[in-house]
């Protein structure tokens, strides 16, 4: 199922009427937020009305403070995800000065008056400084609001926040659970600086920009291109054994070796291996890069027997 995707500017009105509404920011749309949707979908099932997301085309905090702001997930992430649901339409606001200058009343009777029901994690905010909130909304009487609570794990919130702490300590395994899939990045393949390809060991470098990316150092992954799946070595930082202080994101992808400069990839995370280490002579590096291949093969045996 394609999702259709519309983008909604502060002057836009929602001309559909008497459906249900998810809304959310929805970054990395972890295990929390598709208990939203599964009860928005609980609802499609029960009152044969369509089912909508609304989200944001990025942090409002990042355009009020011009903050860096780095996503667990882009607009396009959370559309292919979404594509595994039955989602009728993803609604994605286009953050701006006058959209978060819309007052609360506002808010809702420009996008949501005409909605039968709206679905909102316990926390959820909007509106101008964010004060209108989940008992603002639950006062209207021309929809009913559905308030999921709080999910936790081992007695804390699941949120972006955690996920983000297990990606800065390499807990895969736990990010990865938070999330309810493999932690992923998408991007173009762009050229590097042919280091890889110099040790025998040719990489893709993917363009990683705006993505937040894990602890630096190797992980094996998974690598999807044009629905094809292959594993590889993944190293996320900087070259210190070649003093290159920039960071990238580079995987040696197994089994394939044609040009991939220009193609859209996905990583997957699935296992932190190691740090980063500076060696004194690139023969080391080669070296540890096989003992990396060769351990990515046995923890591909062992995750999948």
């Amino acid at each position: 199922m394609v999702l259709e995707i519309k983008y909604i500017d502060h002057h836009d009105q929602i001309e559909d009427l008497g459906h249900i509404a998810v809304l959310g920011f929805f970054d990395g749309l972890h295990i929390a937020h598709q208990a939203l949707i599964n009860k928005g979908l609980e609802l499609k099932k029960k009152t044969g009305k369509k089912l909508f997301v609304f989200t944001f085309d990025q942090s409002i905090r990042k355009y009020l403070y011009n903050e860096p702001f780095y996503y667990l997930t882009s607009v396009d992430d959370k559309k292919e995800i979404l594509e595994t649901y039955q989602v009728d339409r993803l609604y994605v606001f286009k953050v701006s000065k006058e959209f978060i200058s819309l007052s609360p009343e506002n808010f809702i009777n420009q996008y949501l008056i005409q909605m039968s029901y709206l679905v909102v994690g316990f926390d959820f905010t909007y509106g101008f400084r964010s004060v209108g909130n989940v008992s603002h909304l639950k006062a209207y009487k021309e929809f009913e609001t559905i308030v999921m609570p709080e999910i936790t794990y081992q007695d804390e919130k699941i949120g972006s926040s955690k996920i983000r702490q297990s990606l800065d300590e390499g807990e895969m395994d736990l990010a990865n659970y938070l999330l309810g899939r493999n932690y992923q990045i998408t991007g173009e393949v762009i050229h590097g600086r042919g280091v890889g390809k110099l040790l025998g060991f040719p990489t893709a470098n993917i363009d990683f920009t705006n993505y937040y990316l894990p602890k630096r150092g190797v992980y094996l992954t998974k690598v999807i291109i044009k629905d094809k799946q292959y594993y590889g070595v993944t190293n996320v930082g900087k070259k210190p054994t070649f003093k290159d202080q920039s960071i990238s994101l580079e995987t040696y992808i197994f089994d394939l070796s044609k040009d991939l400069y220009g193609q859209i990839i996905t990583i997957e995370f699935i296992e932190f291996m190691r740090d980063e280490i500076k060696y004194s002579h690139k023969e080391d590096l080669i070296k540890q890069i096989y003992k990396d291949v060769e351990r990515s093969h046995e923890i591909i045996k062992r995750r999948n027997s």
